[in-house]
């Protein structure tokens, strides 16, 4: 990191050469300026105005989403999930894993294996099941809750049973 040097006025005189320990300040204070070093003066939100810093320049990942997320408030993240499109990256979807194996939450999985799911209740005592209708989706997903695949086994046949949970997109 470059550090920051205050070159006095008096240093400097028209028609003088430079000394050279103010030749380096000038040649290091613009990275120190830019790394945001000790003293240096700060880059103000004014100077991006023209929108001349995309969000295409900016990294992406784990920790840039973070420090995004930390600047939001609840009533905002929930404005911001209430207007994604459906499948969109950090929508949520009640799907089944049209896979034989169980999933945790954290666990991930290819859209295509998902079908959108929905809950009914049996009218004649109470128990619940999963119903799906489509197949697969795009993109990424995380389960956010359990799905479990079992086989069920009567007299030789075997009826195959997909659990449905929640599922987040993100990618």
């Amino acid at each position: 990191m470059a550090s920051w040097t205050e070159i006095p006025n008096s240093s400097l005189e028209t028609g003088v050469p430079a000394r050279s320990v103010d030749a380096l300040a000038f040649r290091d204070n613009p990275i120190a300026i830019a790394e945001g070093a000790v003293g240096a003066p700060r880059i103000t939100n004014t100077a991006f105005n023209d929108l001349t810093l995309g969000a295409e320049k900016l990294q992406t990942g784990v920790t840039e989403s973070n420090w995004v997320n930390d600047r939001l408030t609840t009533s905002q993240v929930q404005a911001k999930i209430a207007t994604l499109p459906v499948y969109a990256v950090g929508s949520y979807i009640y799907a089944r894993a049209e896979t034989q194996q169980d999933y945790a939450p954290g666990a991930t999985i290819a859209g295509a294996y998902l079908n959108p799911a929905g809950v009914s209740i049996y009218s004649s005592g109470g128990g619940s099941s999963s119903w799906w209708t489509g197949s697969g989706i795009a993109g990424s997903w995380r389960c956010m809750g359990y799905s479990n695949f079992y086989i069920y086994d009567y007299c030789g046949g075997a009826d195959y049973f997909y659990g449905a949970t929640l599922w987040l997109r993100y990618a």
